[in-house]
């Protein structure tokens, strides 16, 4: 295999795949900063909401079914694992978007 051959095969193959690695690395950069930036204040909000209802729980006010809230988390941690599952498919986008992904929360 000559230079030649070999430098198109590459450019073919930059053609058919650079768009899907350039566009998930910068939407996997994006969702990373984001995730990283309202991940505490989403924490925070969430840990306030915890605290009110076993305040409220514990006064009498309401009654907790726990075992229910526990099956409403356990499906909700199943649907992200499906969208996780599913994003993975697309192998480069996935890769590209998993690296920007990474840098993006690093950054943030």
């Amino acid at each position: 295999m000559d230079n030649t051959t070999a430098t198109n095969t590459i450019q073919e193959v930059l053609k058919q795949y650079g768009f899907d690695v350039g566009y998930g690395f910068f939407v996997g950069w994006v969702i990373g900063f984001t995730v990283k930036k309202f991940f505490k204040f989403f924490a925070f909000a969430f840990g306030v909401y915890l605290l009110t209802l076993i305040w409220l729980d514990h006064t009498g006010i309401i009654t907790i079914h726990w075992d229910y809230f526990g099956k409403i988390i356990e499906h909700g941690q199943q649907e992200f694992q499906n969208w996780i599952q599913s994003l993975f498919k697309a192998v480069p986008f996935s890769a590209s978007f998993a690296i920007g992904f990474a840098v993006g929360f690093k950054m943030g």
